[in-house]
């Protein structure tokens, strides 16, 4: 496991979790304001720096959860904060969840709750994510000619981010390989997962979180308007739900300072 650190030892303990094929430099513009703090961002497993899964292992949200409590546990932290964007905010609320009892304060960007599933497709979900393992773990990732082209591919991807939010993921994932560029992740990152955790799951984990929650929606967030996510929402104890000009990325195109003024007063770090 790979990570960029921000801050001192003494500083305010805070594990940060990135999102789907970003990595640790996700946080590059919003850690450094959170002053006060001592944020380890992971390069997530098939992200990054960070090595990928074995052959014979999977990339499911849960495994993600080991890992961050692994990483605690090695840096000496019986109580700590989560700061997740994305996939990254859904696996700190399942770790919160899981180790309530460890996690004093959960920051949530743009994220927080898993991707639902119906029980009754988890057969045919199953069926996909052994098939999508089976043809992508034989793929590397396509090879770009130069690095121009492999940013504006990144830019304007599933999930768009500026051209500058690009550059600052290319720092830790976009490697040069023969033939020319190559944005680094472990393919299997692509599909499906085996098992989607159902609306009972959710709830039950929800229902587990006793830690403040801090979410920070985008404007033109993709999915914070559906109603089971508001649903959802609604279920955690203690929550405070924000809402900030700007996308998906908005903590890498000019919302970093307002979080970090939002996420230091809710850390207790300033009044």
């Amino acid at each position: 496991m790979a990570a960029a650190e921000w801050g001192t030892s003494d500083g305010l303990p805070v594990l940060a979790a990135h999102g789907w094929l970003d990595n640790a430099g996700s946080f590059d513009l919003l850690a450094p304001l959170v002053s006060g703090s001592h944020i380890v961002a992971l390069d997530l497993a098939g992200h990054g720096f960070s090595g990928f899964r074995s052959p014979d292992a999977s990339y499911n949200i849960w495994q993600d959860v080991g890992d961050l409590i692994d990483v605690a546990d090695q840096l000496s932290w019986e109580r700590f904060n989560l700061l997740g964007h994305s996939r990254g905010a859904a696996i700190s609320m399942l770790l919160a969840a899981t180790f309530p009892e460890r996690v004093d304060r959960l920051v949530l960007l743009e994220g927080g709750v898993p991707i639902i599933g119906d029980a009754a497709e988890a057969p045919s979900t199953l069926a996909r994510a052994l098939l999508d393992r089976r043809s992508l773990s034989r793929k590397s990732g396509r090879v770009f000619t130069d690095r121009d082209t492999a940013i504006t591919e990144r830019a304007g991807g599933f999930l768009k981010v500026s051209r500058d939010a690009a550059q600052v993921l290319a720092r830790r994932s976009l490697r040069e390989v023969p033939g020319g560029f190559q944005w680094h992740a472990d393919q299997r990152l692509k599909g499906s997962s085996e098992l989607k955790l159902t609306a009972d799951h959710v709830r039950a984990f929800i229902a587990r979180v006793s830690a403040p929650v801090l979410m920070i929606l985008a404007e033109q967030s993709p999915f914070g308007d559906w109603v089971i996510y508001q649903e959802m929402i609604s279920r955690f104890a203690m929550i405070e739900v924000v809402r900030l000009p700007g996308g998906h990325h908005f903590h890498l195109e000019g919302a970093q300072d307002e979080i970090a003024r939002r996420v230091r007063r809710f850390y207790g770090l300033e009044t």
